[in-house]
């Protein structure tokens, strides 16, 4: 193989990779903080928000209407029947928003178990940067302290 050959696949790698980290390919719905607040104000019925974050977390701060599951990792049985105990709840026209600590692993594990279980990935989202990213400063209506 040439060097030439070798040097583009790797360059092709971690220009991949580099997209993948970005967001820029990612299978994951995301929704900003702006989107999920006119949500909750303007029809809190078409949205189910699970909130995952450990319940020192949720107690500190939530969205309102969240529905606590202190799922968070997302890694243990128990954790997963805490989350499944909402699915016969989500109705099919529902938006499902999911907030985690960060948005991150914990977003994507309760993605991925939500998908398994038969939800729709059209309704599936998650928070940009999780409970965490909120801005408080710009959006205080739709948060409970």
């Amino acid at each position: 193989m040439k060097i030439t050959t070798v040097l583009k696949t790797v360059a092709t790698a971690v220009l991949f990779k580099g997209a993948l980290m970005a967001g820029m390919l990612s299978s994951y719905n995301y929704i900003t903080p702006e989107e999920t607040a006119k949500l909750v104000r303007e029809d809190a019925n078409k949205v189910v928000i699970v909130d995952i974050q450990e319940k020192q977390g949720f107690e500190k701060e939530h969205l309102k209407g969240a529905q606590a599951t202190y799922a968070y990792p997302v890694k243990t049985d128990a954790e997963k029947a805490r989350l499944a105990e909402l699915i016969p709840t989500i109705k099919p026209d529902q938006k499902v928003v999911i907030v985690c600590p960060r948005g991150a692993g914990g977003a994507d594990r309760t993605y991925d178990f939500f998908l398994e279980k038969g939800l729709k990935k059209e309704q599936l989202f998650t928070l940009k940067n999780g409970q965490e990213g909120w801005p408080r400063e710009q959006i205080s209506d739709v948060i409970v302290k």
